[in-house]
Formats: structure tokens, C-alpha cells, sequence
């Protein structure tokens, strides 16, 4: 709720600068040109999000309180057959989808066939990194908030944990007990709870498949399970224990494919080595977000340089989506393109080039030697001593192309 109002706020403060014409240098052949380029609404945008209808109702409100129609936004809601008409529909200038990259590049293979641009928001799978030199009583709540904030389902929620070979026994020690402690239930009163819950219950109950076969199979291959790792069995729905789970290599499933649930994989970084831990966390197919911990900022800036992701954070967690002037959006399997900032809101836009003239009564004209049909002596010679005019870089070949122009012309 917090990350929608500060978009509201940004929009309304900047929106209409940054769609404002953009003037543009015009270089030294065209300096009696003015350029810009204008930011013309696309039209009609087919937007598909699996939370859809949480934003229909803000939007829909927000159209009627400032005297729109509320129609300006429908939602369509249904599975493959509705994203594919919405997709191949003529009046439909772009889609923006959010979800998974299989699903992703089915959209875009059928966006192909009509040449209809796509911003793909695919996951991710967000490394946060503890150096050797951090304090556990500044880090720990970061962790758990990036692991188990909406039950781990978020695309820029914290997938693996990266923490130094120095001090990787002492927090996994010191964090058990935090993710043993985790609430969970319904956390709504009309549901029968008090609301004191941490963690709830999982949005498909396909996805507690997928996770407890990723358990499964780090466990197989060597992990050592912590706590959680199960359906919680006390509890009617779809409710997957807060898991943390250790030992976590590269060969595992886990390591490299989308979670999305309330587990905390940790991985130890050998040798407390920056370059090693930089390597480790780019051996992975996402790349949407990352966020580097430690006493020097300089270090931590250096780290997140090295990371191929669209987004990183030092000595913090997800503050970038709070800030709505910056662009969100990944790379890799993690999709392209981007939402807010100025980048987000052109991207919604057509970008048109726009030329007009700076001095009125001062056009451009084509010499008499270019003009066609082209003089076929004096053509070549003239237009070799305009560009060299433009674009030589001694003084003396100046000169010389003035007097060419002249000879020529």
C-alpha cells in the first residue's frame, strides 16, 4: 500500500515533467534546427498481473473522484485464452506483463506475430549478500523481512542468502530461532484469527509443489534442513511452514530456479572473498534486484557494480520501489524493460521525433552542386569539402574545405 501511494505522490509531483517535450542538441550541420521529442499516449494498454484487481479499485476511484469515466480501465480476468486476446487484439498498442519467464516468452513469441512491444517483469531471483565485517543486530531483521515478507511471494523478495564463511555458523545460530518464532495463519478477524500472524498462506497451492520438490532436492543433494521444509500440517490450506534451509550449492535446483515462498536459503561465501562472492551470485539466470551489507559503503557499492541485475541496494532492502523517480525492472530471465521513474511512464508512451526550424525564414536548402540531377563534376568534390567542413578536426583542413566549398559551389 505504502509502494501505491508513493506512486500516486511521484506521478502527481513529476509525471508531467518528465513527459514534457525533450529538447535535443541538434549538432553543427543542423544548428538552425530546433529538436525535440514528444511523448505521445500509446493508447490502449493491455496490462497482466496476477494482482490485477487490487489496482483496478485505487485506479477506478481515482478516474471518478477527478470527474473520468472509471471505464477507462476494465480487467479481464482468466487464465492463457484471456492473455492472448488481449495480446492479439488490434486496439491493444502494448502489453506489460508480470509473471514467470515460461509464461513470459509465450507472450512474447505471440506479440511477435502482430510486432506489439512488450515490458516483461518476470521474478527474480534477489541475492542478499552479509560481508564478513556486519553486525548481526542491524542485518538479521533484513533478512527475515526479505525473506518472509508476504510469505516470501515477492518478485523482488530475497531468494539467496550470501553470507561469509567467517561469520556463516554464528548467524545461521543466531537466526533459527528468529524463523522457529514466525506466526502463521489467516491473518484476517472475519476469518476466525486475532490477526497476529507473520506469515500467511500461499496464493496457488501448485506453488507448495514446486517448493517441496526444490527442498526435496537440495536436501538430496547434500542441504541441511533447519526448520520448516514442509506443508504446515496444522492448518486447513495452503500453508508452507517458514523454512530455513543451509548447504546450499550450485548443482541444486534451488540455487538457480524461483522459490517464491517463505524460504531462507543461505549460502556460504568461501574465504570471506568479494571476488568469489560476486561469482556466486551472477551464476544465475534472473537478474532483477540485490542488496550488498557492510560497515563500508565503498565496498558495498563495489560489490553491487560487479552484480548483473537491474537493481541494487547497499545496506538496504527494497527502498528502490520506494523511490517511484527510479526505473524497476531486471535482466536476463528476469525480463526487460521497465515500471516507474521516467523510463517506466515513457514506456508507455510513443517517442516521436520532432524537427522545426530555430530562425523564422531560415530553411534548410540543398546546394546546387547535390541538387539533382547531381553536377557530375562538381557534385563529389563539394559534398567531400562540406562533411570535411563539419566534421576534420584541424584547423588548416577547415581551411581547406572552405575554400573547396567555395571553388565548387
Amino acid at each position: 500500500v505504502m509502494t501505491t501511494c508513493e506512486k500516486i505522490r511521484t506521478i502527481n509531483a513529476s509525471g508531467q515533467l518528465w513527459l514534457r517535450p525533450s529538447y535535443r542538441a541538434t549538432g553543427p550541420v543542423m544548428m538552425h534546427k530546433n529538436a525535440y521529442v514528444q511523448y505521445v499516449p500509446l493508447g490502449v494498454l493491455g496490462v497482466i498481473s496476477w494482482s490485477a484487481s487490487y489496482f483496478e479499485r485505487m485506479v477506478k476511484k481515482a478516474l471518478e473522484v477527478n470527474g473520468h469515466d472509471p471505464d477507462l480501465v476494465q480487467t479481464v480476468t482468466g487464465f492463457g485464452e484471456a492473455g492472448a486476446a488481449l495480446v492479439s487484439d488490434p486496439l491493444v498498442s502494448k502489453i506489460i506483463f508480470t509473471g514467470s519467464p515460461l509464461v513470459g516468452k509465450l507472450v512474447m513469441a505471440n506479440a511477435a506475430t502482430y510486432l506489439k512491444p512488450v515490458i516483461l517483469e518476470l521474478g527474480g531471483k534477489d541475492p542478499m549478500i552479509f560481508c564478513n565485517d556486519v553486525k548481526f543486530k542491524d542485518v538479521i531483521p533484513w533478512a527475515m523481512r526479505g525473506c518472509f515478507q508476504n510469505c516470501g511471494q515477492n518478485c523482488c523478495g530475497i531468494e539467496r542468502l550470501f553470507v561469509y564463511e567467517s561469520i556463516h555458523d554464528a548467524f545461521l545460530e543466531a537466526i533459527q530461532p528468529k524463523v522457529e518464532a514466525l506466526r502463521q495463519g489467516i491473518p484476517t478477524a472475519s476469518c476466525g484469527s486475532t490477526g497476529h500472524v507473520d506469515c500467511g498462506a500461499m496464493v496457488m497451492d501448485q506453488q507448495m509443489n514446486i517448493i517441496q520438490a526444490l527442498i526435496d532436492d537440495a536436501v538430496a543433494k547434500g542441504a541441511t534442513l533447519h526448520c520448516g521444509g514442509k506443508r504446515n500440517a496444522n492448518l486447513k490450506g495452503q500453508f508452507y511452514e517458514p523454512t530455513l534451509i543451509s548447504g546450499i550449492t550450485s548443482e541444486m535446483r534451488i540455487a538457480k530456479e524461483e522459490v517464491f515462498g517463505p524460504v531462507m536459503c543461505v549460502i556460504k561465501v568461501p574465504k570471506d572473498s568479494d571476488e568469489e562472492c560476486v561469482k556466486l551470485v551472477n551464476d544465475c539466470d534472473f537478474g532483477l534486484g540485490a542488496c550488498v551489507y557492510s560497515q563500508s559503503q565503498a565496498r558495498g557499492e563495489r560489490i553491487c557494480q560487479q552484480i548483473r541485475s537491474g537493481m541494487c541496494n547497499v545496506n538496504d532492502f527494497g527502498v528502490g520501489y520506494l523511490i517511484q523517480a527510479l526505473p524497476f525492472g531486471g535482466v536476463k530471465d528476469s525480463g526487460f524493460g521497465r515500471f516507474a521513474g521516467p523510463e517506466g511512464l515513457q514506456a508507455c508512451c510513443l517517442e516521436r521525433s520532432i524537427v522545426v526550424d530555430r530562425i523564422p525564414g531560415v530553411r534548410t536548402s540543398i546546394p546546387p552542386p547535390i541538387d539533382y540531377p547531381v553536377q557530375k563534376d562538381k557534385g563529389l568534390p563539394f559534398a567531400r569539402s562540406l562533411i570535411e567542413l563539419f566534421y576534420i578536426e584541424s584547423v588548416w583542413g577547415k581551411i581547406k574545405a572552405i575554400v573547396g566549398l567555395i571553388k565548387y559551389g
